[in-house]
C-alpha cells in the first residue's frame, strides 16, 4: 500500500516528544532504534539518541528521530499536519493535549465551510490543524 507518512526530526528531544504524543493521540511507539543499534559508527555523544522511531495512533502515524544536529530550529512552520477526526469530543481532547505548553493559533470553533476547526502549535513547534465535520452537514 502506498501512502504519505511524515517524518519529524526533533533535534535531541525525540523521546520526550514521542511520550507527549502517546498521551495526546492515545498512540504508541511501534519501533525505536538508537544510533547505537546501527552497524555504522557514530560519535559517542549521540549513541543513545533515536535514529528511527515509528508512531501509530488510531488517527495518525509518523516517523521520528533526533537527527544529528541539535542546533537546527524546531518547528520551522513550513509544514502543518491537518487531521480530520470523526468525533468532536475526541477532537477537543487532542486539541487540549496538544495546546499544553503550546500556542493556540485558532481556537476550535464551527466554520463557514461546515467543519469544527482549530489550529495549535504544540510545545515542539509542530503546527496541527484539527477538523471535525459538523453533525448537521450529513
Amino acid at each position: 500500500m502506498s501512502m504519505l507518512q511524515p517524518h519529524i526530526t526533533f533535534h535531541g528531544v525525540c523521546r520526550h516528544a514521542l511520550s507527549f504524543y502517546e498521551d495526546a493521540w492515545n498512540g504508541k511507539i511501534t519501533r525505536l532504534t538508537t544510533f547505537d543499534d546501527s552497524p555504522v559508527e557514530f560519535p559517542a555523544h549521540i549513541l543513545t539518541r533515536i535514529m528511527h522511531a515509528e508512531f501509530v495512533s488510531p488517527e495518525i502515524r509518523f516517523f521520528a528521530s533526533d537527527g544529528l544536529d541539535d542546533s537546527l530550529a524546531q518547528g520551522s512552520g513550513d509544514v502543518s499536519f491537518h487531521v480530520t477526526l470523526n468525533d468532536e469530543r475526541r477532537q477537543s481532547e487532542v486539541f487540549l493535549s496538544l495546546s499544553d505548553m503550546g500556542q493556540i493559533i485558532m481556537p476550535l470553533d464551527y466554520t463557514f465551510w461546515d467543519v469544527r476547526f482549530g489550529i495549535v502549535i504544540d510545545k515542539y513547534g509542530i503546527r496541527w490543524m484539527l477538523s471535525c465535520p459538523s453533525s448537521d452537514s450529513d
